[in-house]
Parts: structure tokens; sequence; C-alpha cells
């Protein structure tokens, strides 16, 4: 693991530019299927065009001007303080160096600003996904359910509880 990268600025509104960009870091990470990647973009387009009315909320991390690494989530509908942490990604060239825990930990206050209670985050059981899972493991999140065969026969849905 390097050292942390220096002029990191954490941001909460998306701005237009983030859409190229958020699609630009999902496809760079090779954990996300093609299909997946229009998804991610289109989760900031609803937040430009709807504002907090869309549900979506963001964490944006920039490096030096550039933005590296995002998380998106949501009060989950019908909940008063469950929230779910849809999307967690870091540029490739940039993973391993902090910033997406640093992501993780400004979502978890944001949550906590808004009145969350607990956050919610699936995964795929796939081997890809080993440093997922123990990255989510390691900052303290708990698996409190698996779904066999959920994305696709012999991929479980793991899903990841913290409480605040």
């Amino acid at each position: 693991m390097t050292s942390e990268p220096k002029n990191i600025t954490i941001r909460y509104e998306a701005i237009p530019s983030d859409q190229a960009a958020v699609g630009d870091i999902v496809a760079s990470s090779g954990f996300f299927r093609p299909d997946e990647i229009p998804v991610a973009v289109e989760l900031v387009s609803e937040r430009l065009e709807n504002g907090p009315e869309s549900g979506y909320e963001f964490v944006f991390a920039e490096v030096n001007g550039e933005l590296v690494s995002y998380g998106c989530f949501g009060l989950i509908p019908c909940t008063l303080c469950s929230y779910d942490f849809y999307w967690l990604a870091t540029l490739e060239e940039f993973r391993g160096q902090g910033i997406g825990k640093i992501v993780l930990r400004e979502v978890e206050k944001a949550i906590e600003r808004m009145g969350g209670k607990g956050i919610y985050i699936e995964t795929s059981s796939l081997p890809k996904y080993d440093p997922t899972r123990a990255f989510y493991l390691k900052n303290g999140y708990i698996e409190k359910a698996r779904f066999e065969d959920f994305y696709d026969v012999g991929d479980d849905k793991v899903v990841y509880v913290k409480k605040l």
C-alpha cells in the first residue's frame, strides 16, 4: 500500500462532469459488468436533474482536481433511518491508497448527520470480490445475509450491515 495521496478534496454535490468521470471510475475498476456502468452514471444524472428528491446522495473525492473516487447512498424507501450504500468505486490507478476508506468514512458521517442508524451494503460472492468483502469487514461491517445464486448461478448476493 502506498502512502495516502495529498490534496484530497471531498465534496457532496454532483456537477455535470461527474457523469463521465463516474463512468470512467466504474469501468476502470474491473469489478462491474458493462451493463452496470450506465446505471452508475444514471444515478448521477438523477441527482443532477432532481436534486435531493432523487433519493441519491453522493460523496466525491478529488485529487488535484480530478475525480478519483465516489460513493452513492440513499435512505431506503419506507424506512426512517436505514440507508443503502449503492456504490463505492475508485479509479484503478488510485486503488490501495486509502481513498476508498476516506469516502466510506465520509458516507458514514453524512448518513449519521441525516439521522441514519444503519448502513446496508450488498456485493457479490465471486472470488474477485474477496478484497471488497475483506474491506467491509475491516471497516466494521458485519455479514448479515447471503442469497444463493442471486446475481447468477454460483454468484451469491452478500449483505453487510453497520450500525451507527
